[in-house]
């Protein structure tokens, strides 16, 4: 019965903890990502906006984002030229279930040229706590590296895609 009670008690704790998550997130964390996001946004003249995704209460994310922009890559037909847009990548601070922050990245991806989903990597899970300046510092310098390598070295678009018709 006595690790009944205390299994009870840690439950009890968990639901407390996902609370106050939960609270940090909409009385500090959030606040602070769009106030920072958005001064580096300004700061640094790319083609970037940051963002909000509010649809799922605490299910929230805050991000920054590169714009949609023709890729250089022109399908022809006899009929047509469609340019192909490069959908920018973004890094996502989200908030999981239990009011932990998932930072992730997902990576630019050329529409119409691959079936596949595009890549996503998961950089850390954090307390909403832990989303300090520093921090935040390191996951952009992190998204930036990774943009930069997905411009110069991509290497995972080999071959052609077939349209079925």
């Amino acid at each position: 019965m006595e690790n009944i009670t205390n299994l009870a008690a840690q439950y009890a704790h968990s639901l407390l903890k996902t609370q106050d998550r939960r609270q940090h997130w909409q009385l500090n964390s959030k606040p602070f990502l769009l106030k920072y996001l958005n001064g580096i946004a300004e700061k640094c003249k790319l083609k970037w906006k940051v963002g909000v995704n509010e649809i799922l209460q605490n299910l929230e994310s805050v991000y920054l984002v590169f714009d949609a922009e023709p890729s250089g890559i022109v399908e022809q037909s006899q009929f047509s030229l469609v340019q192909k847009m490069k959908v920018g990548g973004f890094l996502s601070y989200s908030q999981t279930r239990n009011g932990q922050i998932v930072v992730w990245i997902n990576f630019p991806c050329i529409d119409g040229m691959s079936d596949e989903k595009t890549k996503a990597e998961m950089l850390e899970t954090i307390e909403p706590e832990e989303l300090t300046e520093e921090n935040v510092n390191r996951y952009i310098e992190k998204f930036l590296h990774e943009m930069i390598q997905w411009e110069n070295d991509a290497r995972d678009e080999i071959g052609f895609v077939r349209h079925k018709h």
